[in-house]
């Protein structure tokens, strides 16, 4: 499933930005749990794995299933555009409507490759094929979490109240000495974000926000109103996606997967729809993107767009890193024996083939093709002295690969250590 956003600049009053130390407590949890899928967060699992006692990885195996595949999301007790204090996040999460806790988790028993209806958690009680079909899902996924799963459905207050008392524990121990910082890179996301919102507009911002931009495919769109497989008229989720963007000043997000042709989910942000961002130290590699359907008396339907992201430097980091083509002709010429020979050599006069030839050991043919490639990378000039050609090496060359090399060997440092 993708989702094609149409925007315009009068649109931007309807973005919103935010970040919930809950949801990012919960994000991390995953990354804990997957942190194949997280290369750059591989430092950080080490650290933190060094600081959980017995309770806590007793506890973090049993909550596993609702973190091996993706984050465990509560947005019915931590909305996304809000911002709370953790202590305030804790204490919603104790106080919400035991519901609010309950069927996110039940979703995500129920659910196949990440796809489900929302089931409400009266209903999913009275259901006994749902609940032996949830059982059956997390048993075969992670046996631990299953026992977890059962005395959700006999004591969801009870289970609620442990899975606070874990996340205040984890919270302590792994995240709390860093939360002022993390919290600082957080809100100078926002504000940059914000500042790209009101000089560039809305689709160029939300362009900026993943590395995998292409030109958005304007073939076949969907109606907003069609069905989909995970849930009511609309609603849909996808745990990885691209960003694409179109001069009609659309935006494309894609999860792979996705076939290019596929047609998009196609929104047209009416008055009171909004787009709520949520940047977060632990998305990267990872776009979500969840579109919500509500309906009330005073507005009748609106739509929210929750759009959860790596943070800028993150998302810098995690790019390979892509030398200069004049640097890589250079490499790939220099990449062999017999013309790494050569370029000696010419280091220290200019020679003519046939002295290459007899110096090296080739005839003069195969020395000649190697002198092609050399020439053609431009590590080596011609110049002619009465019937023969000599070759001589371009000083440029070696400076342009040394300074390349440092350049982008001196990028590296700095952005490990940043």
């Amino acid at each position: 499933m993708s989702v094609r956003l149409v925007l315009g600049q009068q649109d931007a009053d309807r973005f919103e930005f935010g970040s919930s130390p809950g949801s990012e407590a919960l994000r991390s949890l995953h990354v804990l749990a997957a942190v194949k899928r997280h290369p750059l967060h591989i430092s950080w699992v080490l650290e933190m794995r060094t600081r959980l006692d017995a309770r806590l990885k007793h506890d973090l195996d049993a909550y596993r299933f609702w973190f091996a595949e993706r984050p465990l999301l509560l947005p019915g007790i931590w909305p996304p555009g809000e911002v709370n204090t953790w202590p305030d996040d804790l204490d919603l999460l104790r106080k919400a409507p035991v519901e609010d806790f309950a069927e996110p988790m039940v979703h995500a028993a129920l659910a196949h490759r990440g796809r489900a209806r929302r089931v409400p958690w009266e209903r999913f009680c009275g259901d006994a094929e749902a609940r032996e079909r949830a059982l059956g899902q997390v048993e075969g996924a992670h046996a631990a979490s299953a026992v977890v799963l059962r005395e959700l459905m006999a004591d969801p207050e009870g289970v609620r109240e442990r899975f606070a008392d874990f996340l205040g524990a984890y919270w302590d121990a792994c995240l709390a000495a860093d939360w002022p910082s993390l919290e600082t890179h957080l809100h100078d996301e926002i504000a940059r974000r914000f500042q790209t919102l009101s000089r560039l507009g809305p689709a160029a911002m939300l362009a900026d926000l993943s590395d995998h931009i292409t030109a958005a495919d304007s073939t076949g769109i969907r109606d907003r109103g069609a069905a989909t497989e995970s849930g009511p008229a609309g609603d849909r989720t996808g745990p990885r996606g691209h960003i694409t963007t179109a001069a009609d000043g659309s935006v494309t997000i894609r999860p792979p997967g996705v076939r290019g042709t596929a047609d998009p989910l196609d929104i047209t942000l009416a008055a009171n729809d909004r787009v709520l961002l949520a940047p977060s130290h632990f998305m990267w590699p990872e776009l979500a993107v969840a579109v919500h359907r509500d309906r009330d008396r005073d507005h009748g339907e609106t739509t929210t767009v929750v759009l959860s992201y790596a943070l800028a430097g993150m998302a810098h980091q995690g790019r390979a890193p892509v030398p200069a083509e004049d640097l890589l002709g250079l490499l790939r010429a220099a990449g062999d024996a017999t013309r790494l020979q050569v370029l000696e050599l010419l280091a220290r006069r200019p020679r003519s083939t046939r002295e290459l030839a007899g110096l090296i050991g080739l005839t003069e043919a195969a020395v000649s093709k190697h002198l092609q490639v050399l020439h053609k990378s431009g590590w080596i000039a011609p110049e002619r002295h009465s019937y023969y050609v000599y070759y001589r090496l371009e000083p440029e060359a070696r400076d342009r690969v040394l300074s390349g090399l440092d350049r982008l060997l001196s990028n590296g440092n700095q952005a490990a250590g940043s």
